[in-house]
């Protein structure tokens, strides 16, 4: 790896990138680009998602480009064609990016293989034949216990598999996970003082009246984007925007906070 790009596109509208890399491969430099994807493309197909990612870095960085979709839900990525091609009178064009779905990569494999960078991952892979998924977690969980690395970067790859896995499946699987070993990542010691720092202080040292409410609105969906699905709260943003009561909002970002799904968060902001 020779560096990071600016993943940030100045057009009409910025775009970003997950993951964009400068690379050098056996023979040339490169472009790497990744697209992480929880759930489907909703709004614009992923192959126009790519085309227009990948007409961009080409064009800025003029050398090849190689995309990937890793797809995380085990119901997404089905129908990514992975190419967008078309041809007429002489016009033609094709663009070939990798699908990559966690679910159908044999997880025992990667466990048995120890590659550290994958264990975060392994919890939405794809278990052994009729493994119960609790018990499945737990093995992903002792694999990463038992990976032979020192104790901060064992506690980030802990923190990412919480993470990660939490994602898909219930975050009372992830319960088993020794605390203390976590809290040997730098990782996990930053996003704590930086949730505390923006999710809570923030909304309540902001200052009175809109300024207080502007303020636990923002960290109310910092929390949101960050342990759901971005489309599935932004359809919540307008009932939560014309809520005025700023004891109501800071109760809701408590509730954010420790809620376990968003349709529980959904049920106790309808309720």
């Amino acid at each position: 790896m020779l560096s990071d790009l600016d993943t940030e596109q100045q057009l009409v509208r910025a775009f970003r990138t997950d993951i964009t890399k400068h690379v050098r491969l056996d023979t040339h430099e490169a472009v790497l680009h990744i697209e992480l994807q929880l759930r489907d493309s909703t709004e614009k197909p992923m192959w126009a998602r790519n085309a227009h990612y990948h007409g961009y870095l080409v064009g800025e960085h003029q050398m090849p480009v190689y995309s990937n979709v890793i797809y995380f839900h085990p119901d997404a990525g089905k129908n990514d064609p992975g190419y967008y091609a078309y041809s007429w009178n002489g016009y033609d064009y094709r663009l070939n990016y990798k699908v990559i779905r966690l679910i159908e990569i044999d997880g025992q494999t990667i466990l048995e293989a120890q590659t550290p960078g994958l264990l975060p991952f392994t919890p939405l892979m794809k278990p052994p034949d009729e493994m119960p998924l609790d018990q499945w977690v737990q093995q992903c969980i002792d694999a990463t216990i038992a990976t032979p690395v020192e104790p901060p970067m064992k506690g980030t790859l802990l923190y990412g598999l919480s993470l990660f896995g939490s994602l898909i499946h219930d975050q009372g699987l992830f319960e088993s996970i020794p605390e203390e070993l976590m809290q040997e990542s730098a990782v996990f010691q930053h996003q704590r003082e930086k949730f505390i720092e923006q999710g809570i202080t923030q909304g309540i040292e902001q200052g009175v009246a809109q300024g207080a409410k502007n303020a636990t609105l923002k960290s109310l969906m910092t929390v949101l984007n960050a342990k759901f699905h971005a489309e599935a709260v932004r359809a919540l943003t307008p009932a939560l925007k014309n809520i005025d009561d700023l004891q109501r909002l800071e109760q809701l970002l408590l509730t954010a906070i420790n809620v376990k799904s968003l349709e529980n968060f959904t049920a106790v902001l309808f309720e």
